[in-house]
C-alpha cells in the first residue's frame, strides 16, 4: 500500500469538511480524472510515458460524525484508493490519500500530486464559501413557495412530527433538533400549526428566520420565536452541502 498525507492549517475545519462531503467538489480537484459518468470515475496514471494504469472505480462516500470523512475508490478488481478528511479541533484538516491494489509502482508516483491538488482546491474554493456564507441572509428566500419548493427538492427529509410547544420553549426544541443533525452542513425546520415559521442553518449558525402570526410577516426576528406557542406538525430536512443554497436562489 502506498499512503500520503497532508495537514491544512489556519483554516475553518468545519468548512472544510462541508466542502468535503460534496462529491463534485472532490472530482473536480483531482488531476488523474478522465471521465466522469455517474458515481463513476476512470483515473489514468503513467510513469516514464512508457508505463500506464488505468481503471473504472465506483465512488463510495461515506460521513463519520461531524469531522471525518472517508471516500473509497474501487474498481472491479478491488484495486482501491482512500481518501480520507480528518478534523484536528477547529483550525486544523488532516488530508490522507492511500492506495492499494496492482501496479502500485505506477499509482504511487501519482499520489503525491493528486493530494497537492485536493490541498490547492480547499484553500482556493473555501475563502469563496466562507464569504458567500457570511453576506447571505436566507429569511425573506423562506417566505417564498418557490424558493422553498427548490431547497426541499434538493433537501432529506429526516425527521417529521408532531408537537406541543410552550410560549418560550420553541428556542430549546431548535437546538435539540440541531444537535441531531449537527452533522449535515444545513439544516431547514418548518413548523405549522396556529402560526408558522421557518428557520435555516448553515453551518451551525442561523441564517434565515421566517414567521407567520396572526397575519403578521416577521424576518429575521429571533425573539418572536420564544412568543410562538401550540402544537405544530415539524420537519427536518437536511443539506449535504451549502453551495446547493447558491444554485437555488
Amino acid at each position: 500500500m502506498r499512503l500520503v498525507s497532508q495537514d491544512l492549517e489556519n483554516g475553518d475545519s468545519s468548512a472544510i469538511i462541508n466542502w468535503a462531503k460534496n462529491t463534485d467538489n472532490l472530482i473536480s480537484v483531482i488531476p488523474s480524472v478522465v471521465e466522469v459518468e455517474k458515481n463513476m470515475i476512470k483515473m489514468k496514471f503513467t510513469r516514464m510515458f512508457l508505463f500506464s494504469f488505468e481503471s473504472k472505480f465506483s465512488i463510495q462516500p461515506s460521513f463519520i460524525g461531524n469531522g471525518l470523512v472517508e471516500y473509497k475508490l474501487i474498481d472491479e478488481k478491488d484495486n482501491t484508493f482512500k481518501i480520507i478528511f480528518s478534523a484536528e479541533g477547529k483550525k486544523g484538516v488532516k488530508i490522507s490519500l492511500s492506495y492499494s491494489g496492482e501496479k502500485e509502482w505506477i499509482v504511487g508516483k501519482g499520489l503525491q500530486k493528486i493530494l497537492n491538488e485536493i490541498s490547492n482546491g480547499v484553500n482556493k474554493e473555501i475563502p469563496k464559501v466562507q464569504i458567500k456564507e457570511s453576506e447571505q441572509d436566507y429569511s425573506e428566500n423562506l417566505s417564498k413557495i418557490s424558493y422553498l419548493s427548490k431547497l426541499i427538492m434538493k433537501s432529506r427529509l429526516v425527521k417529521s412530527q408532531e408537537t406541543s410547544i410552550t410560549e418560550g420553549g420553541l428556542i430549546d426544541y431548535i437546538q435539540e433538533l440541531i444537535s441531531q443533525f449537527s452533522e449535515y452542513p444545513v439544516i431547514y425546520i418548518s413548523g405549522s400549526g396556529s402560526s408558522t415559521f421557518r428557520i435555516l442553518f448553515v453551518n451551525g449558525t442561523l441564517k434565515g428566520i421566517y414567521v407567520l402570526k396572526e397575519g403578521k410577516d416577521y424576518f429575521g426576528d429571533e425573539n418572536i420565536l420564544n412568543k410562538l406557542s401550540g402544537n405544530f406538525k415539524i420537519h427536518v430536512y437536511v443539506v449535504i452541502s451549502p453551495e446547493i443554497l447558491e444554485v437555488i436562489k
